[in-house]
């Protein structure tokens, strides 16, 4: 409860990807969040549906070909990944537990908002992620590129906290 206004508050939504980026982010949250709720996202990707983006078109007979060899293997794939997201998330909520917060883990799968293309996005399911939980605040790490390598590779936070609703926090690398 919040002594200013007697209102319950959300979690903080941690997001997670074992980078030590992620796990800076985690211990120095917990410096000044600690003892709140916390929940540690880890977002996966379909291995499956990046396949099947990337195959030949299905309207050659190798693309067909490919397709079916493709779908076929997709699910296994698609729970391998899922399976490791997991452990991931639950050795970040580990890592929010040692650092103060009161930790669950969450993996979630990185859809694009309409159906499977080209644009999924890691910072789309982050920003979901917090709708469903009702996440206060949204923490990040930072891998502490620059503004040109961030600009040409993409970036997770700067998604984030040009597209979120809610309060964002990115915490830098230690130099």
């Amino acid at each position: 409860m919040n002594a200013v206004t007697d209102e319950v508050l959300g979690p903080v939504l941690l997001g997670y990807d074992g980078s030590d980026g992620a796990r800076g982010a985690i211990a120095g949250a917990g410096r000044v969040l600690g003892g709140r709720e916390a929940v540690v996202v880890t977002v996966w990707e379909s291995l499956g549906s990046a396949i099947l983006r990337n195959l030949p078109s299905g309207t050659t007979e190798l693309g067909r070909d490919a397709r079916g060899i493709a779908e076929d293997v997709m699910d296994e794939l698609d729970a391998a990944t899922a399976e490791g997201a997991k452990t991931v998330a639950a050795e970040g909520a580990a890592l929010a537990t040692t650092a103060g917060f009161a930790a669950r883990p969450v993996a979630c799968r990185a859809l694009a908002r309409a159906a499977e293309r080209k644009a999924v996005t890691v910072w789309r399911a982050i920003l979901d992620a917090a709708e469903e939980e009702a996440a206060e605040l949204i923490v990040l790490g930072s891998r502490g590129r620059s503004p040109v390598t961030s600009m040409v590779l993409g970036s997770v936070s700067y998604g984030v906290v040009n597209n979120s609703e809610r309060p964002v926090l990115i915490i830098p690398p230690r130099h």
